[in-house]
């Protein structure tokens, strides 16, 4: 082979791997505005819906997926677009992002697996199934990277203007990671449809004046399913038929969507549960129209029961009694 071909052999390899590296420094700074943006967007439900509400273990997973993935920004953000990348960078960053995947997918499940629990009016069975099943679910996507994290090298690369890291001694069957979060999307997805054509079947409640709580938790955590699985998807069909380079073109949006989505689920719920507590108190009923309803409180709290007025006409539907008592219980009980 003659000096000039092997030249323009290596030329070639250079310019497509800057392009590699400019799609991943593109999809990363794309992902990172997704997550930026939103947060500026919703920073005032944030503060109004989320603050200002006492402690519950909904509010801590808001929190925790809410400010992990700006860290995840910043720390990514650092490594992709630094000029002194070392080997040890390098395989932090990928470390990082690794686990980030993991850590981002577990934080969005819980938050949907309460909305699902709350659903079914607080089904042990369903919250037994879907714990199992998360838990099978997580572990073995934990498995598959911890594997493939404690095999892999990083080496940092730098063509005059561009340094970049490489991953070394990827796995061809990595796209395995991607399969237990798709199948956990899919049974969750499964369960939010059944109780959606459910309650539908019997007797068509499902767009009723009351509703409104169901409906919006049916439409969110279908349009979250999706939005989740499609992009799980994607990662998985880039991770077999990609490059060691391709596959960090993705990730960003795996953890950027399945973050905004969950979050936005909860502000969703949260603000229609403040809007019904709202109209409620601020109707004011005749007295011969008024008919009272008594809110259980859980076992343990210093009263036993909370009442409600609510005028006539007005019938609080199971789902809304359950949200109701969410918001006055003991803030651990709360979702």
């Amino acid at each position: 082979m003659s000096l000039p071909t092997i030249v323009a052999g290596i030329e070639q390899e250079i310019v497509s791997a800057l392009r590699i590296v400019s799609r991943i420094r593109y999809s990363e700074l794309a992902s990172s505005t997704i997550i930026v943006f939103d947060h500026l967007l919703t920073l005032d439900q944030e503060i109004e819906l989320i603050w200002r509400s006492p402690w519950s273990l909904g509010k801590s997973l808001f929190l925790m997926t809410r400010y992990y993935t700006l860290v995840t920004v910043i720390f990514n953000n650092f490594a992709l677009f630094s000029d002194e990348l070392t080997t040890t960078v390098c395989l932090a960053w990928y470390r990082w992002q690794g686990w980030t995947g993991v850590v981002s997918f577990v934080l969005a499940e819980l938050i949907l697996q309460l909305r699902l629990y709350a659903m079914y009016s607080l089904n042990k069975k369903i919250l037994i199934f879907m714990g199992t099943t998360f838990l099978i679910c997580a572990a073995a996507s934990a498995t598959i990277m911890g594997l493939v994290l404690a095999h892999i090298r990083a080496l940092p690369n730098e063509i005059p203007g561009t340094a970049f890291c490489v991953a070394i001694d990827i796995p061809r069957d990595f796209f395995a990671f991607w399969v237990p979060m798709l199948v956990s999307e899919s049974i969750l997805c499964g369960l939010a449809l059944y109780r959606g054509l459910d309650n539908y079947r019997r007797g068509g409640t499902l767009y009723q004046s009351g509703r409104h709580l169901f409906r919006v938790l049916i439409r969110d955590s279908a349009f979250y399913f999706v939005v989740v699985f499609a992009t799980y998807f994607t990662n998985a069909l880039i991770f077999t038929l990609g490059s060691e380079l391709e596959v960090e073109i993705p990730i960003g949006f795996a953890v950027a969507l399945s973050c905004v989505m969950s979050n936005r689920l909860c502000l969703n719920v949260r603000g229609m549960v403040r809007e019904e507590v709202t109209s409620i108190s601020t109707s004011r009923p005749r007295r011969q129209d008024v008919s009272v309803v008594t809110i259980p409180r859980p076992a343990g709290t210093q009263r036993s029961t909370h009442t409600v007025t609510v005028g006539s006409g007005s019938q609080l539907t199971e789902f809304e009694m359950l949200e109701l008592r969410s918001m006055r219980a003991d803030p651990v009980s709360s979702v």
